[in-house]
């Protein structure tokens, strides 16, 4: 059965009857901060700044944000500014989780390399939460790819568990990252016309992808459950975070934890899809459902940013 989106007025009504219900969590990969090119010095005061202006906005609008970190980026910045930036976000009251060491894919490498991964991704957030008396409860997967085996996806469910943490889901992805790199192409070339026009573009882009996200779940699972949005710490969301939010308090959202959204019971249902794609969770319901979807609905990043001038080659996959 190919399943297809309702008219927009159907949409639009039950979107205007959810509102008073509608949540999101907003989780940040990749702390302390992710940006290529950059070294030394340079990048870890751009990290500085960039964190200073997320956790400003987030602090403003009263977000309770989890970040999922990777420990080498905490050693490419230095782990000296990389450890205090970490520091900020429990001093504000959010959450940290584990991104792995390295980012490295899990596609790509053994049950015991992957062990590796987690557990050297602990070196510097999990005693910087033991300290604040907190625990480190989310593990969040590189590119989404939570095994392309039967045994790799469910041997790693199982280590995960031993290990005390919890996948950590996402619901609504905007690609921040293919802006992203043209964006600090934009910045260092101080093109100021770009860097407004590629905002512009990411937000507008951003709210198409809030409304398609929403209108998948709520079809393959009948209602909109609290949405998880997957954003990354760069130096574009830390320039627009403050609008991003607006955008999720504009359609009538209330921010709330990852812990409380993944206490919805479709969350709770076993995760038995197996694929070497990094898809939201919407597809992987649906996909479990046996329902099919028509991917081609989502919205295209415009294809200007992907051959941003400059660029050293297309835009591909994921880099969740």
């Amino acid at each position: 059965m190919t399943l297809l989106l309702p008219p927009l007025a159907l949409i639009s009504a039950a979107v205007a009857l959810a509102a008073s219900s509608r949540s999101v969590a907003i989780t940040i990969d990749d702390l302390p901060y992710v940006a290529a090119g950059l070294d030394g010095n340079e990048l870890a005061q751009q990290a500085k700044t960039a964190n200073d202006k997320l956790l400003a906005a987030l602090k403003r609008h009263h977000v309770p944000v989890i970040g999922f970190v990777n420990q080498k980026r905490v050693q490419e910045i230095g782990t000296t500014t990389g450890t205090q930036i970490l520091q900020h976000w429990i001093r504000d009251g959010l959450d940290l989780g584990n991104h792995t060491y390295s980012h490295a894919d899990f596609n790509a490498l053994t049950i015991p390399q992957f062990e590796d991964e987690i557990i050297n991704g602990e070196a510097t957030f999990a005693g910087l939460m033991k300290q604040a008396g907190k625990q480190s409860q989310f593990f969040r997967f590189p590119f989404n790819h939570t095994g392309d085996t039967k045994e790799k996806h469910d041997t790693i469910q199982a280590l995960l568990e031993r290990h005390g943490y919890k996948v950590a889901t996402c619901t609504i992805d905007t690609s921040d990252y293919v802006f992203n790199r043209a964006y600090a192409l934009a910045v260092a070339r101080h093109d100021k016309a770009a860097i407004d026009k590629l905002q512009r573009e990411y937000l507008a882009y951003s709210s198409l992808e809030i409304d398609y996200y929403a209108q998948l779940n709520t079809q393959v699972i009948g209602y909109e459950p609290p949405e998880v949005m997957l954003l990354h710490d760069n130096r574009l969301n830390a320039d627009t975070m403050g609008q991003i939010l607006a955008l999720f308090t504009n359609k009538g959202y209330n921010f709330i934890s990852l812990e409380q959204a993944q206490s919805d019971p479709v969350y709770r249902e076993p995760d038995t899809y197996i694929t070497k794609y990094g898809f939201m969770w919407g597809y992987r319901w649906a996909a479990e459902r046996g329902i099919k979807v028509n991917g081609r609905l989502e919205p295209d990043v415009p294809k200007w940013i992907e051959t941003y001038p400059g660029l050293s080659t297309p835009t591909a996959g994921h880099q969740y």
